[in-house]
């Protein structure tokens, strides 16, 4: 008999499938990813060094003691607020299994595609709450406030700034969808927010007892290969999602690269700035070319095409490499990872051509 899981559709992401270059007969080493919402400069040679630090032949610690020390100094919390994670993808997943209950489970769409994905695994049918093309994909907070209130949700997730949107909550606007979701718990997940012009701390809401705050070292020091995030709650929830969490979750490789990155504050500031400029840029050539552009305060920029596959294939066989976000249920948007101004500069000229190629 077969899995009740068998049936669930494992979430789309962004970057570029081997299996999909090899039939179009392209070299991954020959593909600019605008799929991959990263740091532009890449790992810094910092991190890339403390690669060799760690002792392959050793068990790494399962409680990433250093790494959560130094996270601790960092950010200004207690180290008993903090758990590391394989990703703050795994974190999402630990969260569903600790906190699901027997109460609905509301998302925030459209949205990261893990958080339905972790809840399907969990046996549960989360509840969407979807922003509209006409609002620029911004929720209106008191509506959606008081459909939480209505709902009473076990947990609430919300991405901020959103993934794919792009759209960033001030303070006050997450403080009210924390109140409303108690006793349930809120998930802020912050993994873009060290591209955020001006962003405001959320440290403080974890002394609520009902919110938990996801970060990602991917985005911010270009860790996607070796996996690596980090959550702040109470302690009473750290240590309920650590009971689940499995042993040496977390590699001694990342567990080094981490903490070296954590030292590197210069790659991401120079990284930031990267971003901004190119980000400006493309966003000046992205409206002359008549496109909409959902104003966004992330590294990534939401456009609206007429097909988003077809947009994605034309320009992967340029060389390029655009998220279609059909599966965000948006189909006639494609996603657009900021990298360096160079490469926005390629980006440009292959969107200009290809769009005035289907124009005629």
């Amino acid at each position: 008999m077969g899995n009740q899981n068998d049936s669930i559709k494992r979430p789309v992401h962004g970057s570029i499938t081997p299996s999909e270059l090899r039939e179009m007969g392209v070299s991954i080493d020959d593909v600019i990813d605008f799929s991959s919402n990263i740091n532009p400069l890449g790992v810094s040679p910092r991190v890339k060094a403390a690669m060799n630090t760690a002792d392959a032949s050793r068990y790494p610690d399962p409680d990433c003691l250093e790494l959560r020390e130094a996270l601790a100094r960092r950010i200004n919390v207690g180290i008993e607020n903090i758990i590391v994670g394989n990703g703050s993808t795994e974190l999402i997943h630990l969260i569903v299994r600790a906190f699901a209950a027997d109460r609905p489970i509301i998302i925030a769409a459209p949205t990261y595609g893990e958080y339905e994905f972790a809840c399907r695994l969990a046996g549960r049918d989360p509840v969407f709450i979807r922003s509209s093309e006409e609002t620029q994909f911004n929720h209106d907070i008191a509506a959606l406030s008081r459909r939480i209130e209505e709902i009473k949700p076990s947990l609430v997730f919300l991405c901020n700034p959103n993934n794919p949107t792009g759209a960033y909550l001030k303070r006050s606007d997450v403080a009210s969808i924390a109140a409303a979701t108690k006793p349930g718990l809120m998930v802020l997940d912050e993994a873009y927010l060290p591209f955020v012009a001006r962003p405001w701390k959320s440290n403080t809401l974890i002394k609520s007892g009902n919110g938990v705050i996801l970060h990602s070292m991917t985005k911010d020091h270009a860790l996607a290969g070796v996996r690596l995030g980090y959550a702040l709650a109470s302690e009473t929830i750290v240590t309920k999602l650590k009971q689940l969490q499995p042993f040496w979750s977390v590699n001694a490789v990342a567990q080094a690269m981490g903490l070296a990155a954590l030292e590197d504050d210069d790659h991401v500031r120079k990284g930031r700035e990267e971003v901004f400029a190119a980000k400006a840029y493309l966003e000046k050539e992205i409206a002359h070319l008549d496109l909409a552009a959902i104003p966004s305060s992330a590294n990534f920029i939401l456009v609206k095409v007429w097909d988003a596959p077809s947009m994605r294939r034309q320009l992967l066989r340029r060389g390029l490499c655009v998220r279609d976000c059909t599966s965000f249920g948006l189909p006639q948007y494609i996603r657009i990872s900021i990298r360096t101004q160079v490469e926005c500069k390629r980006l440009a000229d292959d969107l200009k051509a290809v769009v005035g190629g289907n124009k005629r």
